[in-house]
């Protein structure tokens, strides 16, 4: 009997494991090794963006927002000055920053240095100055404070003083006559030798006082700024007494220093070999490429709810909600103040520890102790007169909001916080 023969496969053992296809081998898509090749572009080009952004912010653009500054158009810059004396026929050089100062050639008997920003100057910095400017004609500081003066050796310090809005000379020196009249500024300065000249003076602060030339240094005026502004420049003598103390030289060198400014010291030699920086940074490129290569990828975003954050202006609120409730009603304007006070030195530029002044208001002894010593803090009086100066407001009733007596009933109080709400409106010029 023939059939079709049928081929069957071998019977497969019950212990045999099933067969598998095999497994492919693990390669790393093209599009990575592109992904990460475009972030090492990116990460070195935004390293590089920033390092200029930083560079150009802390060492500033010209003019705009600088006090003083002769490209400054605004009302406190001195743009005006700079092109009177420039019309005038002045040889006058602008200079920035320590590098240009130092490669301008250096200053001697027919040479007037002018000096603006003069709080950027620090220790190496005002010691370079002082030799630098040793055998110039005159130096002319713009509203430095008493650290700079003290740094340069100086017999004179800062004052505060009340007045008339014009006062006159009251002295007669190089470029001024006692009858020239000028524009008083509360923040002025007090001679403390009988060698000074001291002008525009009123209440025992002068605006303007000259320091005779020494065997150390050259013959110094000290004047506050504000009659070279370009707001204040047309009133009065003003303009007439800053272009005759300014162009009493053939030249004239209008240095502006930078904060970054740093005098390298020859003595200071670094133990890191040079190749060491550029070697870390080529190592955090490698072990963020590793990261990318070989990490673990993350799934698909799930949403958490944040935790509460509390602003720091609404703790100043609660306190002083908090000091009304008690009967504090003093203590609650106090509150109310200091967070006005930061929140204008903040939009100002201006330098006041809000968070140290919270702190002191809970001290049992603040009325007696702590109060006092917090209405006549410089930094705030800095902020008065420069609020004073954007709202164009008396400089009294500025002082009397923001460093005068506190209110002490609740009728006071709604109308103290009424009169801080629209003063700062007024300096950030809001509805």
């Amino acid at each position: 009997m023939t059939g079709t023969a049928q081929t069957t496969p071998p019977p497969r053992s019950a212990l045999s494991p099933p067969l598998r296809p095999a497994p492919a081998k693990n390669k790393t898509p093209a599009w990575i090794w592109v992904v990460i090749v475009l972030v090492i572009v990116v990460v070195v080009a935004g390293i590089g963006l920033l390092g200029i952004a930083a560079v150009t912010g802390v060492q500033g653009t010209r003019g705009p927002g600088v006090s003083y500054d002769p490209d400054n158009a605004q009302p406190t810059g001195s743009r005006a000055l700079a092109q009177i004396l420039d019309d005038r026929g002045a040889d006058l050089r602008k200079v920035r920053g320590l590098e240009e100062f130092t490669d301008a050639p250096r200053p001697d008997r027919g040479t007037t240095v002018v000096v603006s920003s003069t709080s950027s100057f620090n220790p190496g910095t005002t010691q370079q100055f002082r030799d630098r400017v040793q055998d110039a004609d005159r130096v002319i500081l713009i509203a430095p404070d008493n650290t700079v003066l003290t740094a340069l050796g100086l017999p004179v310090t800062s004052g505060y003083g009340a007045g008339p809005s014009a006062v006159a000379a009251g002295c007669r020196t190089r470029g001024i006559d006692e009858t020239d009249v000028a524009g008083f500024t509360p923040f002025g300065y007090v001679p403390t030798s009988p060698s000074t000249t001291a002008c525009f003076t009123s209440d025992g602060t002068s605006n303007l006082v000259v320091v005779p030339r020494t065997a150390e240094r050259p013959e110094v005026v000290v004047l506050s700024g504000e009659m070279l502004t370009n707001d204040q420049l047309a009133q009065q003598d003003n303009a007439g007494v800053v272009v005759r103390v300014f162009a009493s030289s053939d030249e004239i060198l209008w240095y502006v220093p930078f904060i970054t400014d740093q005098v390298a010291s020859e003595d200071d030699e670094s133990d890191i070999p040079a190749a060491v920086g550029p070697l870390i940074l080529l190592t955090v490129f490698a072990v963020l490429a590793l990261m990318l290569w070989r990490g673990r990828r993350f799934g698909s975003l799930v949403a958490e709810p944040l935790p509460a954050v509390v602003k720091a202006v609404e703790t100043t609120r609660a306190r002083g909600r908090m000091y009304h409730r008690a009967g504090a009603d003093a203590r609650a304007a106090a509150a109310l103040r200091i967070h006005t006070l930061g929140s204008l030195a903040s939009y100002l530029g201006l330098p006041f520890d809000a968070a140290q002044a919270t702190d002191a208001l809970a001290r049992p002894d603040w009325e007696v102790a702590v109060a006092p010593i917090e209405t006549s803090d410089p930094s705030v009086t800095a902020i008065v007169i420069a609020v004073a100066g954007a709202t164009r407001r008396d400089l009294g009733e500025v002082r009397a909001l923001l460093a005068g007596p506190l209110p002490a009933t609740d009728a006071q109080l709604v109308r103290f916080t009424a009169e801080l709400t629209n003063l700062e409106k007024e300096v950030r010029q809001t509805p």
